[in-house]
């Protein structure tokens, strides 16, 4: 299922295929750092927004530099998602070493 539901963009434009592609690739795992450009115009123009969501009301990341650094700020996005799932599985590891937590064994072999 697509996670773009129209193009707000030119006829024609080649630009929107491949982000539809990637939201039915990628889904709600998507995360955009989008330049800014005509990207920027169709992708983000209040009132209308062309992402959508499943039915938990998750969809892709979308967000926009200004400064023509996309990739570093995709980079720093990048980044900062894989910090805090390294913080979470710190958290598990000391959790799983702390016999005061209140855990099943099944569950401590699971984790």
């Amino acid at each position: 299922k697509p996670y773009l539901e129209f193009s707000g963009a030119c006829e024609g434009c080649g630009e929107t295929p491949h982000v539809k592609l990637l939201t039915q690739l990628f889904g709600d795992r998507l995360m955009i750092a989008n330049a800014t450009g005509c990207s920027s115009i169709w992708g983000c123009s209040a009132p209308s927004f062309p992402y959508t969501v499943n039915a938990k009301g998750e969809g892709p990341a979308w967000a926009n530099s200004l400064f023509e650094d996309n990739a570093e700020f995709g980079f720093g996005m990048r980044r900062a998602f894989q910090q805090r799932r390294d913080y979470l599985a710190l958290q598990v590891e000391n959790a799983l070493k702390d016999e005061a937590v209140p855990m099943t064994e099944k569950l401590r072999k699971l984790l």
